[in-house]
């Protein structure tokens, strides 16, 4: 300590605490000592690297915290202006949030499969008249074995009360970690999934934002009105496509066609390099920032 520090600038610790998950940095006065390093311009320097440690936002979709939606097939009003829109191309899009347990997602379709690619190997969750997944563990560059095939539970699932309905996609989602709306369930084109933060693996907290497991969707309408049906099978294949077109994100191709039609083969080739990613933005609403819309 020299002689000409000044108690003025008594030695300031730099702290950095953590209040939920939002980063604060603070001045504390140190009674007890006057360090030669607390002057003017290493407290501004400390601050600095402080600021500095604020987590850049990434690019592409972003799942910010929102209300918790009803996994029925059913938009109710309001229940997703809070979610992220991600746009599709030029025509598609679909809604993404979460709760802080769950990430969920909202599609204008009626049925497909979410497909994950996890460090074991890809993950298949199918919606279409029943619920079920399939998974397939890494055995070679692009190869994956069969480790277990769909089965299918929750058919008819929408002659139940709602109530009922309710309670039993919610023992869906518990036992299994996810859990769609079936096609038959709620309003035509209005899909509604739910996948746990641990079933997706994420359990660091510690960051703002945090990523999903590369991901990629195809979802199409599988349920039409008597009239739609026969109008549009007697369309040409290319012309019933763009009538209804299915989603894909991030783009075509789809993973493998057999999978989508709740068929396993025993070893498939699957290139996830073009699937792409959600982000979760762990900050709460207030901090966060209000629904927007991103492109894929």
């Amino acid at each position: 300590m020299q002689a000409g520090d000044s108690e003025a600038v008594k030695a300031m610790l730099l702290h950095r605490r953590v209040l939920g998950k939002v980063t604060v940095c603070t001045l504390e006065r140190e009674p007890t000592m006057i360090s030669r390093w607390a002057t003017l311009p290493a407290i501004l320097a400390s601050l600095l690297g402080c600021a500095s440690t604020r987590e850049v936002e990434p690019s592409g979709p972003i799942a910010r915290f929102g209300s918790t939606p009803a996994i029925d097939g059913v938009f109710e009003n309001g229940e997703w202006d809070d979610a992220q829109i991600v746009q599709v191309g030029e025509d598609e899009e679909f809604r993404i949030k979460h709760d802080g347990a769950n990430l969920y997602l909202a599609f204008t379709q009626d049925g497909g499969n979410l497909y994950f690619s996890k460090d074991e190997g890809v993950h298949i969750l199918h919606a279409s008249a029943q619920l079920g997944s399939a998974e397939y563990t890494k055995s070679g560059d692009l190869s994956q074995t069969l480790a277990n095939p769909f089965e299918w539970q929750l058919f008819g699932l929408q002659d139940e009360a709602i109530a009922d309905i309710r309670t039993i996609t919610a023992g869906y989602l518990a036992e299994n970690g996810w859990v769609g709306s079936i096609g038959p369930l709620g309003n035509m084109a209005q899909a509604e999934w739910a996948v746990s933060f641990d079933w997706l693996g994420i359990t660091d907290i510690s960051k703002r934002f945090v990523e999903t497991p590369k991901l990629y969707i195809f979802l199409a309408r599988m349920r039409l009105s008597p009239e739609e049906t026969e109008a549009l099978m007697a369309l040409p294949p290319e012309e019933r496509s763009q009538r209804y077109p299915p989603l894909y994100w991030p783009a075509p191709p789809i993973p493998h066609d057999s999978l989508n039609t709740g068929r396993c083969p025993e070893v498939v080739t699957i290139d996830t390099a073009g699937w792409g990613t959600i982000w979760i933005d762990l900050e709460p609403r207030s901090a966060s920032k209000p629904a927007t819309r991103s492109s894929s």
